[in-house]
């Protein structure tokens, strides 16, 4: 396994996120954030500034159109000018243009991750603990943990190969 990092994200009015480290070794926790919408974008870009040689995965909720983001009004405005937001400082940031770095950005419904990326698993790693009572931080772990081991074959804090 070589060095990667990864960003989870849950967008919104209060929005969650969470930089993962790997360096050939275990999970490495090493921001957890929740802050309100309008920083998130500057902690975003200064997450992307630790470490910008080693290659990144961002994974991030996505915001789905139906009756009940209908009904949250502004919040859903919030919530997809933040995306939109984070998209443009990713490209910015992103040095897949020049061949430097292999950066990839994932977009996946809550439910597809939350259904895999239980507690159980968060607390394997200590995520757990770190987030405890920051619910969007929290599901920005899922998203962080979800995406370092689909998109960046770290192995599941839950299989024999993750506790060898």
């Amino acid at each position: 396994m070589t060095a990667v990092r990864v960003i989870g994200v849950d967008p919104g009015p209060t929005t969650g996120m969470v930089l993962l480290r790997f360096n050939d070794g275990p999970f490495g926790i090493s921001h957890v954030v929740q802050c309100n919408h309008g920083v998130a974008p500057a902690l975003f870009e200064a997450l992307l500034r630790i470490d910008p040689t080693t290659p990144t995965i961002v994974g991030i909720e996505r915001f789905v159109i139906g009756r009940k983001s209908m009904r949250s009004g502004r919040h859903g405005e919030v919530t997809r000018d933040l995306i939109g937001s984070m998209r443009e400082i990713w490209d910015e940031h992103d040095s897949t243009k020049d061949g430097r770095l292999g950066g990839r950005w994932f977009v996946r419904a809550a439910v597809q991750v939350k259904a895999w990326a239980t507690d159980e698993r968060l607390d394997a790693i200590g995520l757990l603990d770190s987030t405890k009572g920051m619910g969007h931080a929290r599901d920005g772990a899922r998203h962080a943990l979800f995406a370092a081991v689909h998109d960046g074959k770290i192995p599941d804090p839950l299989s024999k190969r993750a506790r060898t």
